[in-house]
């Protein structure tokens, strides 16, 4: 399958492999920012990427087994991003 990608920004990774076994692509962050909603903090992440993501399929966004050395965690486990129906 091919998955159409857009840099929105001059700055931004498109996503790769670190091994070619690797099961699944690696994001690249070009930039966090901080929220405070309610009485806590979180932070979102930006990829300067956009993707083409095929109706009926989605793309997931798992955690690295490294994260746990960052002291945070993905507040939901997995991230979920949608295809868009035009």
């Amino acid at each position: 399958m091919n998955i159409r990608i857009k840099k929105l920004n001059k700055e931004a990774v498109l996503p790769c492999k670190a091994h070619q076994s690797d099961a699944c692509y690696d994001l690249t962050a070009i930039s966090s920012t901080t929220v405070k909603e309610h009485d806590y903090n979180y932070v979102e992440f930006d990829t300067g990427l956009a993707m083409e993501i095929p109706e009926g399929y989605c793309g997931l966004v798992f955690p690295r087994s490294s994260i746990s050395k960052t002291g945070m965690i993905l507040s939901n486990s997995v991230g979920v991003i949608d295809s868009k129906n035009n």
